[in-house]
């Protein structure tokens, strides 16, 4: 039991960063960590266009730019969730979703209900109703 086998996605994603040497200055620089970088990679996949700025001979940039633009928008996205405070996003939805109770509660007041709702409407339009028994 010297040493235990690695995942053969690990082991992918180490092809990859040889392939990748500016990824390491990232590391070293402390911009990520190797493990952002590994998610990032497993998410998006190698092909993906914003890895072509971490290649040492910039091989790559060939491709068109029209899914250039398309690919950028999936790493953006992932900084920006990386970014979010989850407190803060939680205190806004629970105000969001205060506001949508009680916009229900003001339109509720203002369309005639039926059924049940119909019956205690007509009820308080004549307080005096007597019935037979």
């Amino acid at each position: 039991m010297a040493t235990k086998q690695k995942h053969p996605s690990i082991e992918k994603f180490k092809e990859f960063v040889k392939k990748h040497p500016k990824l390491s200055e990232e590391v070293k620089s402390k911009k990520k960590t190797w493990q952002e970088l590994f998610e990032e990679w497993y998410l998006i996949g190698e092909e993906d266009e914003s890895w072509k700025s971490f290649r040492e001979d910039g091989a790559g940039e060939d491709k068109t730019s029209d899914k250039g633009a398309k690919s950028d928008v999936i790493p953006q996205l992932l900084q920006s969730l990386k970014k979010m405070d989850m407190n803060q996003m939680q205190y806004h939805l629970t105000n969001v979703n205060s506001a949508i109770g009680n916009i229900q509660q003001l339109i509720q007041q203002f369309i005639p209900t039926t059924g049940k709702g119909s019956s205690t409407a007509q009820g308080a339009k004549n307080p005096f109703s007597f019935r037979k028994d």
